[in-house]
């Protein structure tokens, strides 16, 4: 399995080649994943490459992809009533993370955050510029969520996969003023946070965050941590590989651990319905019969038992989000589907 690593165009360019590698496994087995609880899944959009977020206005989904091959990424919309997705006009081909909030639709282009408003049905009136960086001075945004303190939150991605990044908030979790675009660091210390999402009453996020590669032979965990404001998780001092050594160091101990495997679970997306979360699992767990594939997975806000909830995505899976009583979950097939949870 590929982690997600490095700058932007490196970024961009894993997510091109796990959109490749859906071609091949779809390619050979057709159908719709199986939820455990009985109901069905079913495809609720079609159209975007590599889906990595998606957020709702009213009956309108709007969903953020990365690229696949000669096809576009970029921030989409599915219409209700319709299950192709359609590109947000003048926006760029690429995006990885979305989140509505109080009227306000906000959008991650990498090393740009923009705020749009006055949706007509087919596009946008208005837009404007949060937050914006160099690529040179700046990995990537990843996932977007709203804190209970009106805060807009986001992880950073890695520079480097085995050392600190030199670049701006590199390796941490970030809260930004929605308005001034002002930029407050929460939490240090993450190799590659990914998504994010608050559990109700709690006022710091959950975070999937990928684990050390390199050197070969490491031994990683991938984690879920809660992003409490001066927490330190240690990388790349501490990767978790060695609980006892870390919590020596003093680094904050994650909420759980994904045993490293290959291939590795590599939590992707993650989403909350009351205490129990919903985490899309890449590459899924290894059990005593073998690896069971990608699928989402369910445990508690506070860590403990995972059990599985969707298997049998042909491809990769790497968005979940709870809305209206439905699970939204999206792999590398381009499909995003849902389930009554």
């Amino acid at each position: 399995m590929m982690k997600l690593r490095g700058s932007l165009a490196a970024l961009a360019a894993a997510l091109i080649g796990l959109a490749a590698m859906a071609h091949t496994a779809t390619a050979a087995a057709p159908g719709l994943p199986v939820a455990e609880n009985g109901k069905p899944v079913k495809v609720f959009a079609t159209g975007v490459a590599v889906p990595t977020q998606i957020a709702f206005k009213g009956k309108t989904a709007f969903i953020s992809g990365g690229p696949e091959n000669n096809k576009p990424g970029g921030l989409y919309y599915v219409s209700p009533g319709s299950k192709k997705a359609k590109r947000v006009p003048d926006t760029p081909p690429i995006a990885f993370g979305v989140t509505w909030h109080h009227g306000h639709l906000y959008a991650n282009f990498g090393t740009v955050i923009r705020v749009f408003h006055g949706w007509t049905g087919k596009r946008f009136r208005f837009s404007r510029t949060l937050v914006s960086f160099k690529p040179k001075n700046f990995t990537n945004f990843s996932g977007l969520e709203f804190g209970p303190n009106g805060r807009l939150y986001t992880g950073v991605g890695l520079q480097f996969d085995a050392k600190a990044g030199t670049k701006a908030y590199a390796n941490s979790v970030i809260s930004i003023d929605k308005r001034s675009g002002r930029i407050r660091t929460v939490s240090t210390g993450l190799r590659q946070p990914w998504m994010l999402t608050f559990v109700k009453g709690s006022r710091s996020p959950l975070v999937t965050v990928l684990g050390q590669d390199s050197p070969k032979g490491t031994l990683a965990p991938d984690l879920i941590v809660k992003a409490t404001p001066g927490a330190n998780f240690g990388f790349p001092r501490c990767n978790w590989s060695n609980v006892k050594t870390c919590a020596r160091l003093h680094f904050k101990k994650p909420v759980m651990t994904f045993a490293a495997a290959e291939p590795s679970p590599s939590p992707m997306g993650i989403t909350a319905k009351g205490e129990k979360l919903f985490v899309a699992l890449f590459g899924g767990l290894s059990t005593d019969e073998g690896p069971i594939g990608p699928e989402i997975v369910t445990t508690s806000s506070h860590g403990g038992i995972v059990r599985n909830f969707v298997t049998g995505f042909k491809a990769p899976v790497l968005l979940a989000h709870y809305h209206g009583g439905y699970l939204y979950m999206g792999d590398l097939s381009g499909k995003v589907y849902r389930v009554k949870a």
